[in-house]
């Protein structure tokens, strides 16, 4: 009698969606955040998927909650390893994790930001592949608190090199690269602010981005951050930063009223998210997020500055997400 054997899904999706994917995140005392992250990756539907977890020396339980996951079972198709030792900062970590690739695509998730929903990862693929001459993708983020409230929608425009020398960013944890671009850059590990700007405007020169039309991660908002922390010598290395590279600071003109426009496009854009999300919830998210108020998140939407923390409402009674989807 024949033996059936059972193939796992990933297995049989076609070549394209089998790129090995490897997630480099670098970790430092960020415990309280750190297992949503991990979890958003592995409820990913993609597979197969490599997590790499660069700690750098953690004193706050991360270690053993490293422990604890590695020995855990998870889903097939899904590996996981990690290190804990001192380094010489956040850039230094990520370059640890960039060694330590094996996949021909790469994402940078950092261990207090989480992927949005079940399908990030496989979009991200997919984009890559439709599009042999790009080499980054990145989209759009949802602001999240430290519980994980949704605050906004921060919606950006593709990547131009121009507006990136005016200091225009694309969000970090939407983003992800073929894998020739992290073995060709490494991070500048003197910095300890602004090393995804850095990063944007020396890749930015040699390599196509390509901007995905949906929420692809949860930046969380919390007073540990460095934008709420080094607010102040983060907008200063930045400045420096665009000059450095060739960038010139412009308060008017046409650059100034185009870039306006942009935002003011991507507020209206991420309105739009944040009214569908506030009517019907999210399906598929990777994430236990929660809502205070349909008014509280769209006057949020309306006035918020990044940077500035958001005052939320109480998270529902009964602590379950709203939104969590299967």
């Amino acid at each position: 009698m024949p033996v059936l054997k059972v193939i796992p899904q990933w297995e049989v999706q076609p070549k394209m969606s089998r790129i090995l994917v490897s997630v480099v995140t670098p970790s430092f005392n960020q415990v309280k955040f750190l297992e949503e992250t991990l979890r958003s990756v592995e409820l990913q539907k993609y597979r197969p998927i490599h997590q790499i977890v660069i700690d750098g020396g953690s004193s706050d339980g991360t270690v053993e909650l490293l422990q604890r996951w590695a020995a855990a079972e998870h889903s097939e198709g899904y590996s996981f390893e990690w290190i804990s030792e001192p380094d010489r900062g956040h850039a230094d970590a990520l370059n640890k994790g960039f060694d330590r690739v094996r996949g021909d695509v790469v994402g940078w998730l950092n261990s207090d930001d989480v992927y949005f929903d079940r399908q990030v990862v496989e979009t991200s693929v997919e984009a890559l592949a439709a599009h042999p001459d790009v080499d980054v993708v990145h989209g759009d983020v949802a602001m999240i608190s430290e519980d994980s409230g949704l605050q906004m929608v921060w919606c950006f425009p593709r990547f131009d090199y121009g507006r990136a020398l005016r200091g225009y960013l694309i969000p970090q944890p939407s983003v992800f690269f073929r894998r020739s671009v992290t073995d060709r850059h490494r991070l500048d590990s003197s910095l300890r602010v602004a090393i995804d700007q850095q990063y944007w405007l020396q890749i930015g020169r040699e390599h196509r981005f390509l901007k995905i039309s949906r929420i692809q991660a949860g930046d969380r908002d919390h007073g540990a951050r460095i934008s709420q922390v080094n607010r102040k010598q983060l907008a200063e290395t930045g400045l420096a930063m665009c000059a450095a590279f060739g960038g010139e600071e412009r308060t008017g003109g046409l650059a100034w009223l185009h870039d306006m426009a942009w935002k003011a496009l991507m507020r209206l854009r991420g309105l739009g998210y944040a009214i569908r999300l506030s009517r019907n919830g999210g399906v598929g998210l990777a994430f236990p997020l929660w809502l205070d108020s349909p008014g509280r998140l769209l006057r949020r939407q309306a006035t918020m500055r990044i940077g500035h923390r958001a005052e939320m409402g109480r998270r529902p009674w009964n602590g379950e997400s709203r939104y969590a989807g299967s």
